[in-house]
């Protein structure tokens, strides 16, 4: 929410009007331009592409919640990491990994990624430290991950971003808190799971282009066919129409298909 205000006001030369966030020095800094009428401004609403806001002006905004397309970002990813501040709290070695699991209230809204996701990507790749960062560090789901003897990221919300950001190979989780400081990071290598089928809220492909999460980086890979891990739903293979487009997609990322569970 944070990041589509201030690229708004930033924009149309208007004041910002905003809490600043705890942890994140740079969200102090107060924003002065015009003060209009305040309009509210829904992050599932299509608005146009930021460098085209003609038909926005001659109102102020009020966002409601973040806006869940990646394409509102991707030109100003270096203004908006200098608006958050500070410096990477880690400096990890170049080949460690570091991997997310979006837990707590995931698991009982059968949310959670199934561990299939993780340790099918884990398999991927070669590492000598991987690192794990959960908001349910004592969850016994995380057993997947023994066998690594992973090193658990401590601390705080704002101390979980700062430290993320130092990493430079990242294994995300359905998490948009995740998601900001993958995309805010100088990571080189990212697996993103990219979910289907009406379970999967604001990290679905079905709203394509006004749900798309997507990002078209070097070293990017985004991973569909993901299962959650509950009883409630599976996520739902690609149609035929939604593979040419993914295949399709961008410059620079790739897409890897995971193979159905046995």
């Amino acid at each position: 929410m944070y990041a589509a205000g201030r690229l708004l006001a930033n924009k149309l030369g208007l004041t910002l009007r905003s809490e600043p966030l705890d942890g994140f020095p740079g969200t102090q800094d107060f924003i002065e331009g015009q003060v209009l009428d305040t309009v509210k401004l829904n992050g599932a609403d299509p608005i146009p592409e930021w460098p085209d806001v003609t038909r926005l002006e001659g109102h102020g905004y009020e966002i409601e919640h973040g806006f869940i397309n990646s394409r509102y970002f991707m030109r100003d990813r270096d203004l908006i990491k200098s608006w958050l501040g500070g410096e990477p709290l880690m400096q990890p070695d170049t080949d460690a990994v570091l991997v997310n699991v979006r837990l707590k209230e995931f698991t009982s809204l059968g949310l959670a990624l199934h561990p299939y996701y993780y340790q099918r990507v884990l398999e991927r790749l070669e590492f000598k430290k991987l690192y794990l960062m959960t908001d349910d560090p004592e969850n016994p789901y995380l057993d997947i991950f023994k066998k690594y003897s992973p090193e658990l990221i401590t601390g705080s919300g704002p101390e979980h971003f700062f430290k993320a950001i130092g990493f430079k190979r990242i294994v995300m989780s359905n998490s948009t808190f995740c998601w900001w400081f993958t995309f805010l990071s100088d990571a080189q290598e990212i697996f993103m799971p990219m979910l289907n089928g009406n379970r999967c809220g604001s990290w679905c492909m079905d709203s394509l282009p006004e749900i798309d999460l997507r990002l078209d980086l070097p070293g990017v890979t985004h991973v569909y066919n993901v299962p959650n891990d509950g009883p409630i739903r599976m996520c739902l293979s690609p149609t035929d129409s939604q593979i040419d487009e993914l295949m399709s997609y961008g410059k620079y990322a790739h897409s890897y298909f995971l193979e159905p569970m046995t």
